[in-house]
């Protein structure tokens, strides 16, 4: 009886373990519908294969701009860098926010391919959609990123205390943010480009005018297409 009440808990806990594991690593929940509905948000916000691209998670997408505002050319955050934003969204264009396990943060085809306009000085700019083979110097949000991963700052006190201004992570999350996902994404962020954008997204970057194998890509690029671009 006691041997099959310990086998009994030994199952409960390899279940509860592997559960655990896949709900915070490879658990894939679809994006708000006002981003998947609609073609235009699609582009501008929509996840590019958010499960190959590791991405950033978000609490530390979030915190890295707090923390280390000197490596930013100008007050404003990410908008600093150049990247268009929308009134009362979260995040600008270019970036989507997706849950795959984790919350985490990619990058997309906006990231290139929108600027920041307004026709006037004292108009609130929007975000426009440029052509397809106009791309956005986006170099400066990549060394954003590789230079926090090179501050000594960058650690788990420390990005956790930041974290903590801003929400109360569950146990289970402090934990996984701290020995798991800070230190990754330390390293990731050595090389950005590989760490936020898909491999398509990539190949794309380094050669514009090839053509895309992913379904995805190939609708992205027929609709912007249609766009006039």
């Amino acid at each position: 009886m006691k041997g099959k009440l310990l086998i009994g808990v030994a199952a409960l806990v390899v279940v509860t373990g592997g559960l655990t594991v896949w709900c915070k690593f490879y658990r894939d929940a679809p994006q708000p519908q006002w981003i998947t509905s609609d073609a235009r948000n699609a582009f501008l916000y929509g996840a590019v294969d958010a499960k190959e691209a590791r991405g950033i998670p978000y609490w530390i997408w979030l915190a890295l701009p707090r923390m280390f505002p000197e490596y930013m050319p100008a007050p404003g955050g990410y908008a600093s860098l150049g990247l268009p934003w929308e009134e009362t969204l979260e995040m600008p264009a270019g970036f989507a926010k997706k849950t795959v396990g984790h919350v985490r943060v990619t990058g997309n085809c906006a990231m290139c391919h929108t600027i920041s306009y307004s026709g006037t000085p004292d108009e609130i700019p929007a975000v426009k959609i440029t052509a397809a083979d106009e791309a956005r110097n986006i170099q400066p949000l990549l060394t954003f990123f590789t230079q926090c991963a090179q501050d000594p700052r960058f650690n788990a006190n420390e990005i956790l205390a930041e974290v903590d201004n801003a929400t109360k992570l569950s146990f289970v999350d402090r934990l996984l943010y701290r020995y798991v996902l800070i230190p990754r994404t330390k390293k990731a962020l050595m090389s950005p480009e590989s760490a936020i954008f898909a491999t398509a997204l990539q190949l794309h970057a380094k050669n514009p005018r090839a053509g895309f194998n992913e379904q995805q890509m190939k609708e992205l690029a027929a609709w912007l297409k249609g766009q006039g671009h």
